[in-house]
Formats: C-alpha cells, sequence, structure tokens
C-alpha cells in the first residue's frame, strides 16, 4: 500500500513511519506537515492511504481531507490523532473519512486499517465508538425548521455575545420581542440555553 503521512509534528511522523513500514507491507510515499502540503502531495505521490492528524497549522485535517477526496476520490484518509472529541470525529466523519484512530493505536491496527479503508470499510478506535453513535443520534432528531431572517440575526448577535438589550438596541426592537424570537430559536433547535443554541448552532454552520 502506498501511504501518506500528514501531521505537523516530525517526531509523530517518524513514529507512524517506523510503524507502518515494520509491517512490510507499506511504502511510505511522502510526509505533509500541512493540510495543503498534504493537497499538493497526493496529486503528485497518488497514494492508496492518507493518514492524516486533526490538528494542523492552518488548514484542518478535516478541510483537507474535503480537498483530497474531490481532487482524488479514489484515496482513503485515516485520521489519526489524539483529538477525542465528538465535533472533531463529526466533522471528519462528514468530510468523508474512512478511519478514526487515536494516536495509542499499535502498527497491526494501523495497517489493519488501511487495508480496511481500501476495501470500502470504516474504523473507529474502540473508545470513540459511543461519541460517534450520539454524533449520529443527534443529526438524525435534530429539528430541521429552518430559521427565520430575524432569528439568525439575533442568533448571530448573540454568539458574539451581545446581551438581550444590546440585541434589542441594534435591531430596533424590543427586549420582550428579542426574548420572544430566542425562544422560538431554543424551540427550533432544540436547545435549553443560549449556549446550548449556539453551540447547535455553531455545528450546523448557522452563525460565524
Amino acid at each position: 500500500m502506498r501511504v501518506l503521512i500528514v501531521d505537523d509534528h516530525p517526531v509523530t511522523r517518524d513514529g507512524l513511519r517506523s510503524a507502518l513500514s515494520s509491517s512490510g507491507e507499506v511504502e511510505i510515499v511522502g510526509e505533509a506537515g500541512s493540510g495543503e502540503e498534504a493537497i499538493q502531495l497526493v496529486a503528485e505521490a497518488k497514494p492508496d492511504v492518507v493518514f492524516m492528524d486533526v490538528r494542523l497549522p492552518g488548514m484542518s485535517g478535516s478541510e483537507a481531507t474535503r480537498h483530497i477526496l474531490e481532487c482524488a476520490p479514489e484515496a482513503r484518509v485515516i485520521v489519526f490523532t489524539v483529538e477525542e472529541s465528538r465535533t472533531a470525529l463529526a466533522d471528519a466523519m462528514r468530510a468523508g473519512v474512512s478511519g478514526y484512530l487515536l494516536k495509542d493505536s499499535s502498527s497491526t491496527e494501523l495497517v489493519h486499517s488501511a487495508k480496511l479503508a481500501m476495501e470500502g470499510k470504516v474504523v473507529i478506535h474502540p473508545t470513540l465508538t459511543r461519541a460517534f453513535i450520539e454524533e449520529v443520534q443527534y443529526l438524525d432528531h435534530r429539528p430541521d425548521t429552518p430559521l427565520s431572517r430575524r432569528e439568525s440575526e439575533i442568533l448571530q448577535k448573540v454568539a458574539y455575545g451581545a446581551s438581550t438589550k444590546e440585541v434589542a438596541h441594534a435591531l430596533g426592537i424590543s427586549p420582550h420581542t428579542v426574548k420572544t424570537h430566542l425562544e422560538r430559536i431554543f424551540e427550533k433547535l432544540g436547545a435549553n440555553d443560549r449556549a446550548q443554541a449556539v453551540a447547535i448552532a455553531l455545528r450546523r454552520g448557522l452563525v460565524d
């Protein structure tokens, strides 16, 4: 298997290279320290599998994955990271990765995951399975009711930290009207309070 390694830490790249090369089934065709460099190397080296970190300088691993799969849909990307958050996992899965592994994975697990990825299968580190299931359940049950333009304006200002009075003043409406809109926003998003509403909106790309 032709493999490209993407990580901004040289020590991590060295360790991953040694772990993969020891199997005798992997050829390392390149290493990159950023998402931008990875995209370029995929076009040049044409790897079968890309081991990608999530946290990279500049472009994130998930964003780089999207670009890679647009240009080289036959490539398989496996996230190899210390990031265990549900959000990071969800972003990576939506980007189209074929696996999500933590950096305590053994060389045998790494090679096996690469083989499964080439067979069109997805591998998730055992400790992350629950987080993956929770995210899928969230996506399946989230409300689909769109926000109105006014509701979007209010939620954006709330996301920036504006108080009810500040939102009312900025939009030329009463604080009571703002509160009414917020109640509708909470209902549409399935949120209990401002913080949760903003978190859900950020995850869904409804606010910046």
